[in-house]
């Protein structure tokens, strides 16, 4: 069974960059003047995110060299992941969908730069970020490996803690007021319950 988890993980996981990769490069064919905003956080992520892909390399092409991480976790907690890794692909997908070139993985303000309200940012500010943690569970429940799932856990905990400030810092901003309402309406990674 673990081969079967071993490939979904390498879907679920690969998905996600290639949904990301799609509408990165779509945005950036449409960016005009930008007003970077975060050079320390991009250093930050570089550092954090520097042996992650050491790792996924060696998680896919030579696992047993990561056994000695492996958490015994039961059966089903990889049948969960592999669901919270398809509900994450689907999200990713809406966010992105939402977002279109709006989207940045690093944090700046363009003059074109709209306020997106609409598909999950409807109830949520920053649902992105809630997708990837969604993803972050499911690598870690799929690989059944504390140093690959917690190391990515960790590093997304760590940049949305510095990050997410400066984000609606920088969209109060550019919108004003219309963010500020914005703000008051939505949470900020989950919808709220009424």
């Amino acid at each position: 069974m673990q081969p079967f988890f071993h490939l979904a993980f390498v879907i679920v996981f690969g998905g996600m960059m290639a949904i990301r990769a799609f509408y990165y490069r779509k945005a950036h064919q449409h960016q005009g003047p930008v007003t970077y905003l975060e050079n320390r956080m991009t250093r930050l992520r570089r550092t954090l995110g520097l042996p992650f892909p050491f790792l996924l390399l060696a998680y896919i092409f030579y696992p047993a060299l990561l056994n000695r991480f492996t958490l015994g976790l039961p059966i089903w907690a990889q049948w969960l992941g592999l669901a919270i890794g398809v509900l994450s692909l689907g999200l990713t997908w809406w966010v992105q969908w939402a977002l279109d070139i709006n989207f940045s993985d690093v944090l700046h303000v363009r003059e074109e730069h709209t306020l997106v309200r609409h598909g999950p940012y409807r109830w949520v500010r920053h649902p992105m970020y809630t997708t990837i943690f969604l993803n972050g569970i499911a690598v870690l429940l799929l690989t059944r490996n504390w140093l690959i799932g917690g190391f990515y856990l960790m590093s997304l905990t760590l940049i949305v803690a510095f990050r997410v400030r400066n984000e609606e810092h920088a969209m109060i901003e550019r919108f004003g007021q219309p963010y500020r309402e914005y703000m008051r309406r939505t949470n900020r990674f989950l919808p709220r319950l009424r």
